[in-house]
């Protein structure tokens, strides 16, 4: 019951993260790279100030694969919220299915473990939801968003196998669970701001009252929450399991933007009843992965 409430939390707080940017992006014309970096970095220190009596030290931060981890945040945040800016939470969860077939891809090459026959199945129902919600997208977007979601999904199956398997994040405190995630997202936003330096972009002309607000709130009540929780379930439901769980994202997402849009925080929806039937597809083709001997059998 426990692995059942942590994933579900963590998924309930991706959607309400997801939810709460794209009204903030969409109603205050926000800098997206900003808004980004801005919650990190309160995040990031929100959760190691939490954490740090369960610190692991200067040591966590020399974990390569913790950079790694940062590196593949940093490429997920950015590819996520460019998709976000443009379509629903709905269409885009539902575009997020991709996301367990690249897991299966890499649990097979890496692992030598391959989906069981009936799992086959699920597999196949969830790229069939995907393509059908990308050809119903504009014709201008479809390639554009497939791209940048085909993308996130490799960023984040090889994320959620590296988290998996991190030794800081099998520890049984919570403050150390704390510490790990804080560094995770300190070490993304110092990647984020080399990017931006690399990239020959001004840093500062973009801040504004608004978004420092904004960010900081969003960082602190929703970004930390939602990666301490995340990585929580990773560890405790396993990368295949977490995966599979974000075929809810969808839903839940949906939930709270049609309530944003009746309370007048967003002035138009892009719901469609056809969207949410792919949504339950894209569910029931997960569950079916998930029945099928726990998603993975041992290749003989």
């Amino acid at each position: 019951m426990q692995i059942i409430t942590i994933t579900v939390s963590a998924i309930i707080s991706w959607a309400l993260l997801s939810v709460v940017s794209r009204i903030l992006l969409v109603n205050f014309d926000l800098d997206p790279w900003m808004f980004s970096f801005l919650q990190l970095v309160s995040g990031g220190l929100t959760l190691l100030l939490i954490g740090y009596r369960g610190a692991g030290g200067a040591s966590s931060f020399a974990r390569p694969s913790t950079w790694v981890l940062g590196a593949l945040r940093v490429l997920s945040a950015a590819l996520y919220t460019a998709v976000l800016a443009i379509i629903s939470v709905l269409e885009t969860g539902i575009i997020s299915a991709l996301n367990l077939p690249v897991v299966a891809v890499f649990v097979w090459v890496l692992h030598k473990q391959r989906p069981a026959v009936i799992a086959w199945v699920g597999h196949a129902i969830l790229l069939v939801v995907v393509t059908v919600m990308a050809r119903r997208l504009e014709s201008d977007l479809q390639l554009t968003v497939l791209g940048l979601m085909g993308l996130n999904a490799m960023c984040l199956g090889a994320m959620n196998l590296i988290a998996e398997q991190h030794p800081e994040n099998k520890t049984a405190t919570l403050s150390g669970r704390a510490w790990f995630t804080g560094v995770v997202l300190a070490i993304t936003a110092a990647l984020f701001l080399c990017l931006r330096i690399l990239q020959g972009q001004e840093i500062l002309t973009q801040i504004t009252a608004p978004l420092i607000l904004s960010s900081v709130i969003v960082g602190v009540l929703l970004r930390a929450p939602s990666m301490f929780l995340a990585f929580w379930a990773v560890s405790a439901a396993g990368a295949q399991g977490y995966t599979a769980a974000i075929s809810l994202l969808p839903l839940f997402g949906m939930m709270f933007e049609q309530a944003a849009v009746a309370v007048g925080l967003l002035d138009t929806s892009r719901f469609e009843v056809e969207s949410l039937y792919l949504a339950f597809a894209a569910l029931a083709g997960t569950l079916l992965i998930w029945f099928s001997g726990q998603t993975y059998t041992q290749k003989k």
